[in-house]
């Protein structure tokens, strides 16, 4: 058997390559330079869901031997803990709310920081301070001044509305303190993703509406929000799906309690996982990423339907 024909060399290789077109080459040598990101990326994200989705049907406690298999009856297991009942609700509840008040605020603050007025460099500097703040010191800060004995925020409501109440005792104003400081530390981000939209809009529109005689509400209505809408819908989402794995600002602030009130999903799997019951933490983890995965389908269908007139 003739080896030269069965091994061609390196030149005829070579050669083969320089007969390419130059696009076809620049498609070659882009190929080449993604592939190692793509694999890798793919052992980084492909392989771990592949991992978590077979535990998810296993029960496996290094602690109590052997690994077995359970079918569907980890998530069977979901549906009737009634901690993972209450820590959904409450991740739900933590995830809209906030979003919500973070988008509606963070218009507000942009619209203000859009103004002209004298330091408004400064304005705009010292709004971000919240957001800059690191979430678990934000938590502690908080944890100290909603403290029923020596908080700056209860003896407020005490002395200015005579309000006696407990923050981080009670279930229902530990949600309400968990979410307030939430918003609180991310409106910033939100209100400085929209304050760069709007300085993406024409002024000349603006300058149009004022001639006509709108009002700042009118201007509102029909030129910034409408010229934003890409951009609130990005954004939305964007906190939506982020928030959905919020576990530092719970644990940090109140440990989950009291009971079981302030529990989000993370901090259910992160427990569970501690626990060293990885096939029930897998379960849960399969539940969150449906979960995102259905709040990102939800929203770039959003999206694509969202039109702006200029």
């Amino acid at each position: 058997m003739n080896t030269s024909l069965s091994n061609p060399p390196r030149s005829v290789t070579r050669r083969s390559l320089w007969n390419l077109s130059l696009a076809q080459r620049r498609y070659l040598l882009a190929a080449g330079l993604l592939l190692p990101v793509v694999l890798l990326r793919l052992f980084t994200t492909l392989y771990p869901f592949l991992q978590t989705t077979f535990l998810s049907t296993q029960k496996y406690n290094p602690a109590f031997p052997p690994q077995s298999y359970v079918g569907f009856g980890n998530f069977e297991r979901l549906f009737n803990d009634i901690v993972v009942q209450q820590s959904l609700l409450f991740t739900i509840i933590f995830v809209f709310v906030s979003t919500f008040f973070q988008v509606v605020l963070g218009l507000a603050v942009a619209h203000l920081l859009n103004a002209p007025f004298r330091l408004r460099g400064l304005a705009r500097s010292l709004s971000l301070i919240p957001w800059a703040i690191p979430m678990v010191v934000a938590a502690i800060g908080f944890r100290w001044m909603f403290d029923d004995q020596f908080g700056m925020i209860p003896d407020i409501l005490r002395r200015v509305f005579g309000l006696e109440t407990t923050w981080l005792i009670n279930p229902q104003n530990a949600r309400l303190a968990v979410v307030l400081v939430n918003i609180w530390k991310s409106t910033p981000f939100v209100a400085l993703i929209l304050l760069a939209g709007m300085q993406g809009i024409s002024q000349d529109q603006y300058e149009a509406a004022k001639v006509d005689g709108a009002t700042w509400w009118q201007t509102l209505r029909f030129i910034t929000i409408p010229m934003l809408l890409p951009i609130i819908v990005s954004i939305s989402m964007y906190m939506l799906v982020w928030q959905l794995a919020v576990f530092d600002l719970p644990y940090a602030m109140t440990g989950g309690g009291p009971g079981f009130a302030t529990t989000v999903i993370a901090q259910k799997i992160f427990q569970e996982i501690n626990s060293l019951n990885y096939g029930y933490a897998a379960a849960l983890g399969v539940v969150m990423v449906a979960v995102v995965a259905l709040i990102g389908s939800i929203g770039l269908f959003i999206f694509r339907r969202v039109e702006v007139s200029s």
